[in-house]
């Protein structure tokens, strides 16, 4: 008999392999038109999502952080192995697999920082629910959903000055392949992944916390073209489609790993010992 804490593994297990499998053989191009804008938001937006997961592991758990850092690590590094496959298979060109995968391996250092700044300020963890029921009402006033309203200001925010930066400063920048693209779309995701992953884990009110952040990607989605037409040389690569696929499909991987967190009985906690519960 699995014990409950650890049947998280029979889920997320098949799940990840799976996907993995799918974007190793899966040709990202298609016709018609709306069939590629599918191909490359499940390519690239399922890749954006575990990047994300694999972060948010590493940093909150579950598990200890001995071995689940390393795993973390292995798991990233996994999806750059599809590309590599997936390259092999459909003749792509070889620069891609460094550029994706060195914007997946960005990705997860960059988003695990404001997780740790929770793990380690607030003694925040993904922990069981047998374990939290002496936790709750610590973690609730550390980290709620007024918390993540300020962090998804600060993301429109971002977005909205994106915007004017680019516009002003983007007449010194060359794009002469599609390498900026990718970083764009890397950029994007961890500003529109971080808010969607904490408001799925917060241990009250996550469902209009979701409905809120999805609300901002479906914003956010429609600005993106905008912001990377402003910039020199910007108006080839993404379509409207692309980003509406892969923005989409990081939506759905994101809340599908959330899914499994919490129907395993895993949410956000902390302890009453750490600094955070003194404020």
């Amino acid at each position: 008999m699995i014990a409950k804490r650890y049947r998280i593994i029979l889920w997320a297990a098949p799940l990840i392999l799976l996907q993995w499998m799918a974007a190793a053989v899966i040709k990202p191009d298609g016709s018609p038109r709306w069939i590629e804008y599918v191909i490359v938001g499940f390519f690239l937006g399922t890749f954006f999502g575990h990047a994300t997961l694999a972060a948010a592991w590493a940093a909150l758990g579950p598990g200890p952080v001995r071995w689940r850092f390393p795993l973390s690590l292995v798991w990233v590094a996994m999806l750059p192995m599809a590309i590599a496959i997936n390259i092999a298979i459909h003749d792509w060109r070889l620069p891609y697999v460094f550029v994706i995968g060195g914007c997946l391996f960005g990705q997860w250092l960059i988003v695990q920082l404001p997780l740790w700044g929770l793990a380690m300020g607030y003694g925040l963890r993904l922990r069981h629910v047998d374990d939290v029921d002496t936790m709750q009402d610590c973690c609730e006033r550390q980290f709620g959903i007024r918390h993540l309203m300020v962090i998804t200001a600060i993301v429109g925010v971002i977005f909205g000055a994106g915007r004017i930066l680019v516009g002003r400063q983007g007449a010194t920048v060359r794009l002469d392949s599609d390498v900026p693209a990718f970083i764009f779309l890397a950029v994007a995701a961890i500003a529109l992944t971080l808010p969607l992953l904490l408001a799925g884990i917060l241990p009250r009110r996550a469902i209009p916390a979701v409905l809120l952040v999805l609300t901002l990607i479906g914003l956010a989605t429609a600005w993106e073209l905008t912001l990377w037409r402003v910039i020199p040389g910007g108006g080839g690569g993404p379509e409207t489609g692309h980003f509406v696929g892969i923005n989409a499909f990081t939506a759905a991987t994101i809340l599908a790993g959330v899914a499994v967190l919490r129907l395993n009985g895993y949410q956000l906690a902390g302890s009453p010992s750490s600094p955070g519960s003194k404020r």
